[in-house]
C-alpha cells in the first residue's frame, strides 16, 4: 500500500511540475509579447515571432522552476522525476526539430530558417534534462522547508486547482514587467541626456525621478503583495473565522492583479 502511495505522490509531482512550468513560462511570454511587440499571429507553441535567445531562455526557466519544485518534495530519485517531467517537453522540440528538416528541405536552408526550425528545438532538447537534472538538486537543499502534509511549496494541493488557472502566471507577469518598465524609462528619457549632480539637475528632470519612484513604488507594493499571498497560503490551518479573513484578503490580491493583467496585457 505504502509503495503504491509513493509510486502516486511519484507521478503526481511529475505532472505539477509539468504544468508548473508551463505556466510560469506563460507569464514570461506575456511580458516577452508586450514589449517586443509581437501580434498574436506570430505567437506559437514553438516559436515567438522572432524571438531566439528569449525563447530559449523562458523554456529552460519553465523547465527549471518545475525541477526545483519536484526537488523540494521528493526525497528520493528526485533528479530522474525531473528529467522525466522534462519528457513532453523534449519530445516537443524533437517534433518541432523533425518538422523543421522537412519545411527546410522544401523551402532551402537560410540562416534564420536553420536558426528557428532546427538551432532552436536541438538546444532545448538537450539543454532542458540538464536544467532539469541540476536544478533539481538545488531544490533537494530546500527539502526540509517544504514539509507541510498535503501540500507542495507548503501551499495545500487543493489550493493549486485556482493558483494556476487564475494568479501565477499573472504574479510573474506583472512584477516582471513591472521590473522591466522601470528600467526602460531610462531609454524613454535618453540616459545620455539627464545630468546627475546639484539641485538644478533634480529640479529640471524631476518628471525622470518621479516616474522612476512611483514605478519603483508599484513594484515594491506587487512584490509584497505576491509575498502575502504566499505567506497567507502556506500558514497552517487556524479558526474558522480566521480563514474566511484569510480567503477575502487573497481574493482582493487575486482580484488585484486580475484587473491589472486586463490592463497591460489586454489591449
Amino acid at each position: 500500500m505504502d509503495e503504491k502511495i509513493k509510486t502516486k505522490n511519484y507521478i503526481l509531482i511529475i505532472i505539477f511540475a509539468v504544468v508548473f512550468g508551463f505556466v510560469i513560462q506563460d507569464g514570461l511570454r506575456l511580458v516577452i509579447q508586450k514589449f517586443l511587440e509581437i501580434p498574436n499571429d506570430y505567437i506559437g507553441l514553438a516559436q515567438w515571432g522572432d524571438t531566439f535567445f528569449l525563447r530559449i531562455f523562458s523554456s529552460l526557466i519553465g523547465t527549471a522552476t518545475g525541477a526545483f519544485v519536484i526537488g523540494t518534495f521528493l526525497k528520493n530519485k528526485f533528479r530522474l522525476s525531473a528529467i522525466i517531467a522534462t519528457l513532453p517537453t523534449v519530445l516537443f522540440w524533437i517534433a518541432v526539430f523533425i518538422f523543421g528538416i522537412t519545411i527546410i528541405s522544401e523551402e532551402g536552408s537560410s540562416f534564420e530558417a536553420v536558426k528557428k526550425m532546427l538551432l532552436l528545438p536541438g538546444v532545448l532538447a538537450v539543454l532542458s534534462p540538464v536544467v532539469a537534472y541540476f536544478v533539481a538538486g538545488w531544490g533537494h537543499e530546500y527539502f526540509d522547508e517544504f514539509q507541510r502534509q498535503k501540500s507542495v511549496l507548503n501551499i495545500k494541493w487543493y489550493h493549486w486547482l485556482w493558483i494556476f488557472p487564475f494568479y501565477l502566471n499573472k504574479a510573474v507577469a506583472i512584477p516582471l514587467f513591472t521590473l522591466i518598465l522601470l528600467w526602460k524609462v531610462d531609454l524613454l528619457y535618453d540616459n545620455g541626456g539627464i545630468l546627475y549632480g546639484g539641485i538644478f539637475d533634480l529640479i529640471s528632470n524631476w518628471s525622470y525621478y518621479l516616474v522612476r519612484f512611483v514605478i519603483l513604488i508599484i513594484l515594491v507594493g506587487l512584490f509584497a503583495s505576491v509575498s502575502h499571498v504566499y505567506t497567507l497560503l502556506s500558514e497552517e490551518k487556524t479558526a474558522a473565522k480566521i480563514n474566511w479573513k484569510k480567503g477575502i484578503i487573497i481574493f482582493g490580491h487575486v482580484l488585484l492583479f486580475s484587473i491589472l493583467y486586463v490592463l497591460l496585457f489586454s489591449f
